[in-house]
């Protein structure tokens, strides 16, 4: 699916195709590829902890289907590694899920200017944290652009909250990343770059646990310039090995010419 945001007045007409995350931004009738703010900071590795975590997932998995001192059959131990090669896929398909359902709860509620209906302690949580100090609501996912250093996204929710405007960001996860900072710096950047008029006075992260517990980490605009130049820093690294992996790709096909030729 398609979806089209027009910005910068019209001046800009924003394409996101949600099947497969991507943006494109049309000029003349010409579509061309942006990167999202996530995928620019994708750069930055966390193969360590994730290893960690896909590694004890396939122990927890053996753990409980072998027991010390008993003979299985091999067939029995075929379908145990398969189960256990899968697990990780398996936790990260269900987490996504529940971000994404948790999201459209809320956003669907927002958008309205409804209460939150749905019954889940996630949603009981965040209806509980926003209720306490929430006032107007300027934008709910919301896609920018940055024509100037041209990346897209979107973010959760721009509102008043306790007297300031703030962005916010809704995470599902297990912990605060990071790059979850230089993110909401990038949302910020594009959209004062579109409405240069209006400034906003900080961020927040807000992590919703299952058990409807929030736990909002803020940071002011004092934080803003650093995370932002962190996120310029992440997409210099991101452009050159994007240029890299063309140069090399078109080195590989002249190569595969010339063998045929020869």
């Amino acid at each position: 699916m398609i979806e089209t945001t027009s910005l910068y007045d019209g001046k800009i007409q924003l394409e996101f195709d949600s099947a497969r995350h991507q943006y494109r931004v049309v000029n003349k009738g010409r579509r061309f590829k942006i990167p999202s703010v996530t995928r620019i900071t994708s750069v930055l590795d966390k193969s360590g902890p994730l290893v960690n975590w896909a590694i004890n997932n396939t122990l927890e998995v053996c753990k409980g289907a072998i027991a010390s001192g008993t003979e299985y059959a091999e067939s029995y131990l075929d379908a145990v590694w398969q189960s256990a090669k899968g697990e990780s896929q398996r936790l990260k398909s269900e987490a996504a899920g529940r971000g994404t359902s948790i999201h459209r709860l809320i956003e669907g509620s927002l958008a309205t200017s409804l209460p939150i209906s749905e019954e889940t302690p996630e949603i009981n949580g965040i209806r509980t944290w926003l209720q306490s100090g929430l006032g107007s609501i300027i934008a709910v996912e919301r896609r920018v652009y940055s024509r100037r250093y041209r990346y897209s996204g979107t973010f959760d929710l721009l509102a008043e909250y306790r007297n300031a405007l703030v962005l916010m960001d809704w995470k599902t996860g297990k912990s605060i990343y990071p790059e979850f900072r230089l993110q909401t710096a990038a949302y910020v950047k594009a959209y004062e770059e579109e409405f240069p008029s209006q400034k906003i006075e900080g961020r927040y992260l807000v992590r919703i646990a299952e058990d409807g517990s929030t736990e909002p980490h803020y940071y002011p605009r004092s934080t803003l310039r650093l995370d932002f130049a962190a996120f310029l820093g992440a997409k210099r690294l991101f452009d050159r090995v994007q240029q890299i992996e063309k140069e090399m790709r078109k080195e590989l096909k002249t190569k595969e010419i010339q063998a045929v030729i020869s």
